[in-house]
This record gives C-alpha cells, sequence and structure tokens, in this order.
C-alpha cells in the first residue's frame, strides 16, 4: 500500500511537461523495438525468398547456359565459313569497274601507317588518353621519306605580289 501512496504523491508531484516527456520516451522506445522487430523479420523473408530462388532458378540456370552454348557454336559456324561472292546488280558492277580503287584491292591493302604518341595518360582501367606526335606522324617502324613538291612561282608574280603587299600595309597604317 505504501508502494501505491508512494507512486501516486510522485505522479502529483510531476508537472504537464514532465508527463508529456514521459510519454514521448516511452512511445519512441516502443517504436524503436517496433522497427528492429520489422528488420528482422524481413532480413528472415529476404533470405527465405533466395532459398526459393536458388531452388527454383536451377532450371533457368541451364537455358541460360545453353543459350551461351549455342551463341558459342554460333560464332564458331561464322568464323569457320567461307566469304561467299556478292551478287552485284549492273550500277555496282559499273560503278567497280570506274572506282579508282575496287573492293577487293582495298580488302587486300595492308594499312603500313599508324599514328605514333608522344604521351599516354591511363585514367582509370578503361579510359587512355594519347597525345599525337605531329613531328612525327608516320609510323616508326617504316621509313617513308616524304615527297616535297616545290613549285616556284615567276619573277614578275613575285614583284606584283610584294607590290599588292606593300599597298596593303600602306592602306592599314
Amino acid at each position: 500500500m505504501d508502494i501505491l501512496n508512494d507512486t501516486i504523491s510522485f505522479i502529483k508531484t510531476l508537472s504537464f511537461v514532465d508527463i508529456v516527456f514521459f510519454l514521448a520516451v516511452l512511445v519512441l522506445m516502443l517504436l524503436v523495438i517496433t522497427l528492429i522487430y520489422f528488420i528482422i523479420e524481413h532480413d528472415e523473408e529476404i533470405a527465405e525468398e533466395n532459398l526459393i530462388d536458388n531452388l527454383v532458378k536451377t532450371p533457368t540456370e541451364t537455358k541460360a547456359t545453353q543459350e551461351m552454348t549455342d551463341l558459342q557454336a554460333i560464332t564458331k559456324a561464322l568464323e569457320e565459313a567461307e566469304p561467299s561472292t556478292v551478287n552485284l546488280n549492273m550500277y555496282e558492277e559499273e560503278q567497280e569497274e570506274k572506282a579508282i580503287i575496287s573492293y577487293d584491292e582495298l580488302l587486300k591493302h595492308k594499312n603500313d601507317f599508324a599514328l605514333n604518341y608522344s604521351e599516354e595518360e591511363n585514367i582509370d582501367d578503361d579510359l587512355t588518353i594519347k597525345k599525337v606526335d605531329l613531328d612525327n606522324l608516320v609510323n616508326k617502324e617504316i621509313k617513308v621519306e616524304p615527297k616535297i613538291n616545290v613549285t616556284m612561282i615567276s619573277y614578275e608574280k613575285e614583284e606584283a605580289f610584294l607590290e599588292a603587299l606593300r599597298t596593303l600595309q600602306q592602306k592599314l597604317n
């Protein structure tokens, strides 16, 4: 009986704000406990779903591996197949005959030239930035002397050009 009287006297000494504060703390504690319960239940549901998926999806996995082997067989057949001749219509045959280089020659032509790079910078694993060496564009392994074609202009044309430059300079000043 003393405990009940002490509890009632304690509650009477509390103000309204104190009671609201205690009730709010009690509600928050209940919410935290409920949240923890839901998290644990959700993890168990996910584990059960994963177990069911593993048991059910084994036929689809075999289907995926079967599709992969089919793709590999198709790829191998395409690689081993000999190229077939292309049937050209009249216009295409005429264009092939008039062409500077034929399609067959283009396929047979080996490109001996490549760009040279002066700097190479790796950004991440899949991105490479290369700076082209503008002084040496031709592949270093193959030395090809560039042909320099110098054309001379006549003395009269050079004098006329020089006179035009002088008049332009006078007009600008």
